[in-house]
Formats: structure tokens, sequence, C-alpha cells
């Protein structure tokens, strides 16, 4: 029923066409490691690590992906690396993951993207971006083109001074400031 081949060193198979095993028999490797294929799949079963080691890439045809349990997918075309999960994609490492420049991270189909130019980092939205922390520690100069609207307390440990002498007003004529606490007003 068995053919044993057994071999104090290397078994090299060497033919001039393929080596076929038939639809629905496998290749077993110890007790539990199986290769085996019918007319449409192919299965490798172990029992622990599957290690692939090769000299140049393992190359995955275009549109052919790999597949993780019932629903994460990697897949590539000749444009795009597509990353499916049904739940979280969860990034180990254990040193920094890298970006290069000019590529930047896409959220969704709206535009929102962060991008580097290896000088600054640039966030991009078509809406609003939306900061939530207990506290924001922002070292360096804050440079705003727009309308700044602080709704809570500012707190300032140094002086409030305009950009330019005597161009600027504190409070206009239709929104005044109610009352005014200073220990001198010098002109």
């Amino acid at each position: 029923t068995d053919l044993t081949i057994t071999s104090g060193a290397k078994i090299n198979l060497t033919a001039t066409s393929d080596i076929v095993v038939p639809a629905n028999v496998g290749i077993t490797f110890g007790t539990g490691e199986k290769i085996e294929g019918d007319s449409t799949d192919l299965t490798i079963t172990s029992g622990a690590k599957i290690n692939l080691t090769a000299t140049s890439d393992i190359v995955i045809p275009a549109d052919v992906g790999l597949t993780f349990g019932t629903g994460e997918k990697i897949e590539g075309d000749s444009t795009d690396l597509t990353i499916t999960s049904g739940a979280k994609i969860n990034l180990t490492a254990t040193s920094d993951v890298h970006i290069p420049v000019n590529i930047g991270l896409v959220f969704g189909d709206g535009g929102e993207h962060i991008e580097t130019n290896n000088t600054n980092l640039t966030i991009t939205s078509g809406g609003n971006v939306v900061v939530a922390a207990t506290t924001l520690d922002l070292n360096g100069t804050l440079d705003v083109s727009g309308t700044a609207l602080v709704t809570g307390v500012a707190t300032f440990g140094d002086d409030v001074v305009s950009d330019t002498d005597s161009t600027d007003d504190l409070g206009t004529t239709s929104v005044r400031w109610a009352n005014l606490f200073v220990d001198a007003i010098t002109a």
C-alpha cells in the first residue's frame, strides 16, 4: 500500500516535464503538514508556521489575492494594492512604519489625506479636521490665516501683541468687550 523512500541526504527529483500529483491526493510531511489539490483549489495544511524562503520575489498574479479567514484579503492589480478587512487592521512593528515622500494616506474618497514632502506634513480635508484630546500641546509657532474661534478661556503666559504697530483694534464698534481690568494703560 505504501511507497517509502529513505535517504540520509537530499532526495533530488529531476524531470523534463511536470511531476503530476492526481487531484485529491496530497503530499504529507511529518504527521500533519500537507499539500493537496483538487480541480480548483490548492490547500496547504500545517499545525505550525509555514515558512516561505526564496532567493527572489514571490510573485502573485494581478487580481489574485491572499485571503485570510472569511473576509480579510490582500489583492493587487497593475496599479493599486487593496487590503480588505471586516474588522481592524493592526500594524505591528519593532521599528517605524515608513511612507515614502509625496505618498499620502488617503481616507475615503472625499480627498481627505495626510502627506509629507520631506519638509512639511500636510493634512488636507474638504470639511473639518477635528482633534479630540484632553490637552493639545503645540510646540512652535501657530500660524492661523483664517478666523480663530476660542469658545473657552484663553490664558496667555506672555504678551498679547499685534503683528504690526498701530493697525489692530481690541474689539469693534459692534462687538465690544464688557469690562477691561488692567493695572495701567500706557500710550
